[in-house]
């Protein structure tokens, strides 16, 4: 397992304190676990998929809360399909996720997270398309793929998230004493490039905040955060999860100006949210991953969770 697998250009330009708070602490966990070579090949592809979960997870949620907010104000018209999507939520697998983030994205190309859409959708001939290319030569080599994701010259974020999806499908079918000794370190150094260029192309991961109204913490970087000025949100909400769009870094020095709180944009729950780990006895950010019973059931996001969590 070679030591610097983390390791490109664009590590010297992004920072994961300035993310998401999943993306955040799933991008630190790659770091640790593909930087160091008594990890193994194994764990590092693991953190490199679950941050490629994290990232998905995230995007689902701002796609669809997008959507949902350009339905209810009047600005686009309601998607049938998407809308039957939203209503199955038996057993939500990522690949549904994925489907969500098209096509709410789709619906609503011009909702107020500025860039999101055209980031998602834009096709590039750099890091992105070469870990396209290079997983999927990968999966025809050893995992027989023959699916419908094809040769690309160029590729989109989202055609490397849902190859992603595509190989731990195919993954999960063939025997792992078939494949090559270095297979998962392959796996994960065509994969990593991607993902890094990919948070790295975008400003929209970084300027747009989440925030926890009910333990009033700030859901960015490696750890949750008690800002100052605090934040506002409606009285009435029960949302466990806030965006907030880009503003000025909390000024710690001053007193809270209640003319100067910003107001979120709009919740991501119950697909995305913040709530107590029994078995962590913490709060996780969680991804809806089933309903039970008529019971939404998550599953912690967390590198050190991962815990399925009732609500």
């Amino acid at each position: 397992m070679t030591a610097h697998l983390c390791y490109n250009a664009l590590m010297d330009k992004i920072s994961d304190s300035h993310y998401p708070l999943p993306i955040a602490r799933a991008l630190q966990a790659t770091e640790q676990n593909c930087s160091s070579s008594e990890d193994g090949a194994a764990s590092c592809l693991a953190a490199v998929l679950r941050l490629a979960d994290a990232l998905t997870y995230y995007l689902g949620a701002v796609a669809v809360a997008q959507y949902s907010q350009s339905v209810y104000t009047g600005q686009i018209e309601a998607d049938p399909a998407l809308n039957r999507s939203l209503r199955s939520l038996r057993r939500v697998l990522p690949g549904q996720w994925l489907r969500w983030t098209a096509d709410g994205l789709a619906a609503a190309p011009n909702g107020p997270v500025e860039g999101l859409a055209a980031w998602y959708f834009h096709e590039e001939n750099g890091e992105i398309a070469r870990a396209y290319k290079g997983l999927r030569q990968a999966m025809v080599g050893h995992l027989a793929y023959a699916g419908d994701y094809g040769p690309r010259e160029k590729a989109s974020p989202r055609h490397l998230l849902e190859l992603i999806d595509q190989y731990r499908i195919r993954r999960g079918k063939v025997p792992p004493d078939t494949l090559p000794p270095d297979f998962d370190e392959r796996v994960a150094e065509a994969i990593l490039p991607g993902l890094r260029a990919a948070l790295g192309s975008t400003d929209f991961l970084t300027e747009y905040q989440l925030y926890a109204p009910q333990q009033r913490q700030l859901l960015t970087g490696l750890k949750a955060a008690t800002p100052m000025p605090p934040m506002s949100d409606p009285p009435d909400t029960a949302a466990t999860i806030l965006l907030y769009p880009p503003g000025e870094a909390p000024d710690y020095t001053k007193r809270p100006n209640p003319q100067a709180e910003r107001l979120p944009l709009f919740p991501l729950d119950p697909l995305l949210v913040y709530l107590r780990c029994p078995q962590c006895a913490l709060y996780r950010v969680a991804a809806l991953q089933a309903m039970v019973a008529g019971a939404p059931h998550y599953v912690g996001l967390d590198p050190d969770c991962g815990h399925e969590i009732a609500a």
